[in-house]
């Protein structure tokens, strides 16, 4: 392997790093809770999500765990009558999957103050990083895999990571710059999913650190024409409620030594957020806000940022499902 095809630089050869297969291994379901797992597929997107959190790992993570899951290629759904069906040898598979994995661990492991590792899995790649994450930290996931169609900017793997992870997953995309974060802008609505995006921003943030919330108040009439009907202007009573929910976090931010920003955005929440992150290093967003259906996983702002958005994003679940049940506040319309 070289340089340009990883981005990595290259360190000296010593005793390689211990690759273990997640079919056999108990580790699989018993990462420590400071545990960054990263998807790597061998795609330049995966490439890019590793880079990021070798960059944004230290202080912030205890082990960085690597896993590549393999599958065999599927040349038919169903074998013809009486056809007999060869025995197929999947080791060249598992060693491939299992050789990258060792190499990058080598590599991005000799820059790092952190354990890294390695592991194997066999299986549908969503679901064994999903699992794998249950009981990390963070996943960090390339926007697009080996799988994925060049027009997409989302792959099937990443959308249903972000959708469906218990712990906040990063989303790196090809194009975005994998470097250390200094400036975080948080979409804020004033929901509970907003809330745990803004305060794990904050808890995310290194000394030194930007975080900007962003709350953006969308006076978008209901229909056009002579039948347009405006909501009654009460942006000043949501600029209120915005600062007021936003002091919640200001005394953690002091005492994490993070400047804490607040921003109050009249237009509609996607092209608003979209334009302010153009100058951040992360976006962060709630899974869903007050605007989206109750039986979404997946807030339609925050699905519309991550296929429009070319910065990483991180998106944060909910911890305490109870409360998604909230109220929205009475003083406007919804914001997503």
């Amino acid at each position: 392997m070289t340089e340009s095809e990883y981005g990595l630089r290259p360190r000296p050869s010593k005793e390689s790093t211990p690759v273990t297969d997640a079919d056999e291994s108990p580790e699989r379901t018993a990462l420590d809770p400071g545990t960054w797992v990263v998807g790597v597929d061998g795609s330049s997107c995966a490439r890019n999500a590793l880079v990021w959190a070798a960059a944004n790992a230290p202080g912030r993570a205890a082990k960085l765990q690597l896993i590549s899951a393999w599958q065999v290629p599927v040349v038919g759904a169903y074998p013809a009558a009486g056809s007999v069906v060869l025995p197929f040898d999947d080791s060249e598979f598992r060693e491939a999957a299992g050789a990258e994995v060792e190499e990058l661990a080598e590599q991005i492991g000799g820059d790092l103050s952190i354990p890294v590792e390695g592991c194997v899995a066999h299986g549908n790649s969503a679901a064994v990083l999903l699992e794998a994450s249950s009981n990390g930290s963070l996943l960090v996931i390339g926007s697009r895999g080996r799988g994925g169609f060049a027009r997409l900017l989302l792959g099937s793997t990443s959308t249903q990571c972000a959708t469906h992870a218990t712990v906040p997953t990063v989303i790196v995309r090809n194009d975005a710059t994998a470097a250390a974060t200094e400036r975080i802008l948080v979409g804020f609505d004033g929901s509970p999913n907003s809330m745990a995006a803004l305060r794990w921003a904050v808890d995310f943030a290194a000394p030194g650190t930007t975080v900007t919330a962003a709350w953006v108040w969308d006076a978008t009439p209901l229909a056009v024409g002579a039948d347009a009907f405006f909501f009654p202007d009460a942006s000043d009573l949501a600029a209120e409620r915005f600062h007021h929910l936003a002091e919640a976090v200001v005394a953690d931010a002091a005492a994490a030594e993070v400047v804490l920003e607040q921003i109050f955005i009249r237009g509609t929440p996607r092209s608003a957020l979209s334009d302010a992150a153009r100058d951040a290093d992360l976006l962060v967003v709630g899974a869903r806000g007050y605007g989206a259906v109750g039986a979404a996983l997946l807030g339609s702002v925050s699905t519309w940022l991550l296929h429009h958005v070319h910065i990483p994003i991180a998106v944060v679940p909910l911890a305490d499902e109870a409360d998604e049940d909230e109220e929205p506040p009475a003083d406007g319309p919804p914001d997503s």
